[in-house]
């Protein structure tokens, strides 16, 4: 399991937003405890004990709760939910890979290619992208793709973190808690920072793998035929 250290394949990514998502779910079932003494009721009503990770003695249902919650989330691939939602990764692909890609191959990137790389992007993102700086033997520098990966991971931990402390909050309009929608608010406020601090990251990160990848005449010209056809 790797929550710190830089993810060597997709599902290090995945652990890290499982483990760390388990964390948030925790805090903001606390949170909900201290405010609402009929949530706090419930969740004491089951007299036996779990731990996780370095903390024990804890109720069973403040740790079988949030865990439920973020294995179905886990499933469901809440980032990746969310990401569509808000076309983060949609936005990110097109502007910050694929339009750098088609340009820096040789092509003006006229509003019709724009359109055609929008429309195609999974394909082309397969094509001109993770062929080359794919975590399975990956062409360009190992660094360069498990430091993207690192950023990537931090930017949906906390993406995760923030819906949960935004549901949490929601929870405590509704019960008339503003004290502590106002921590809700604070923990909320941090992690945007820290998510804009993460997003110039992936940026950067992205900008040099694509310059990794067109440093090779041969795969600047594959890149530059592959936009040729769409």
């Amino acid at each position: 399991m790797k929550i710190f250290g830089q993810p060597e394949s997709y599902s290090d990514m995945l652990q890290r937003i499982f483990y760390t998502s388990v964390a948030s779910g925790l805090i903001c079932t606390v949170i909900l405890s201290h405010a609402s003494p009929s949530v706090k009721a419930f969740l004491d009503s089951v007299s036996t004990e779990a731990k996780i990770g370095p903390l024990k003695g804890l109720k069973a249902l403040y740790v079988l709760i949030p865990l439920a919650i973020v294995l179905i989330s886990r499933m469901l691939r809440l980032h990746d939910k969310i990401s569509d939602l808000l076309r983060i990764r949609f936005l990110f692909d097109t502007r910050y890979l694929l339009f750098p890609l088609a340009k820096l191959s040789g092509h003006n990137l006229t509003k019709k290619l724009r359109k055609a790389i929008s429309k195609n992007r999974v394909d082309a993102m397969y094509a001109t992208f993770y062929i080359y700086a794919g975590f399975q033997n990956p062409v360009i520098d190992t660094q360069l793709v498990r430091t993207a990966a690192d950023n990537w991971g931090w930017f949906w931990v906390l993406l995760e973190s923030s819906f949960m402390f935004g549901v949490t909050g929601v929870i405590l309009l509704v019960l008339y808690e503003s004290a502590y929608v106002q921590i809700c608010l604070a923990v909320i406020l941090i992690q945007m920072c820290l998510l804009l601090f993460e997003w110039y990251a992936c940026r950067g990160s992205a900008k040099r793998q694509v310059d990794a990848i067109l440093a090779d005449s041969s795969r600047r010209t594959d890149i530059h035929t592959y936009f040729l056809g769409i």
